[in-house]
């Protein structure tokens, strides 16, 4: 988004909430500009909007941002916990010898929560009470985890994204197996 296109948004914004302290002056303008610039000025524009309609308050950096994320990436959100286990229970019982590609047919979130092949397997050869109570619950807790790590990093532009996986393979990197 250029300049020019986010003062006009930034000008709509004021009109509907006319708190002066709302990006009051050009310092507040430039953080704002610098934190959403990546965001094009339609995907901008239709967030922001959305927003006003359904907002009393002024928004924060971080509500735009979200708005987007709604707008273009509706599908992180589309999928219920046990929608996603049901998706894996039915892989794990062609674990056994195809795990690796029954971990691929999954969905991204499904595959961070699960974590390997290897445990699709291991699931395959599970008693399946224990599969259906004890497995479960961890999946779906590392399903709420990985989805709300995705609406996070949705949010988040792809420069920064990718500067931060960088720092965070570094750090794997660095850190010595205990011994």
């Amino acid at each position: 988004m250029e300049r020019d296109e986010f003062k006009i948004l930034v000008k709509a914004m004021k009109a509907v909430y006319a708190d002066p302290k709302f990006i009051a002056d050009k310092d507040a303008f430039n953080v704002w500009f610098t934190l959403l610039n990546d965001i094009s000025y339609e995907q901008a524009h239709m967030a922001i909007q959305r927003y006003m309609m359904t907002s009393k308050f002024p928004p924060t950096i971080a509500d735009i941002r979200e708005k987007v994320m709604e707008c273009i990436h509706p599908e992180v959100q589309e999928m219920s916990e046990l929608e996603a286990w049901s998706l894996v229970r039915k892989g794990i019982g062609n674990s056994i010898y195809n795990a690796e590609e029954e971990f691929n047919k999954l969905p991204e979130a499904c595959k961070k929560a699960v974590g390997t092949p290897a445990m699709m397997r291991e699931w395959a050869t599970m008693d399946s009470d224990e599969l259906g109570t004890v497995e479960q619950s961890h999946f779906i807790r590392n399903y709420r985890v990985a989805i709300e790590r995705m609406k996070t990093d949705a949010k988040l532009p792809i420069d920064f994204r990718n500067r931060l996986e960088e720092i965070r393979s570094q750090a794997l990197l660095t850190v010595a197996p205990a011994m």
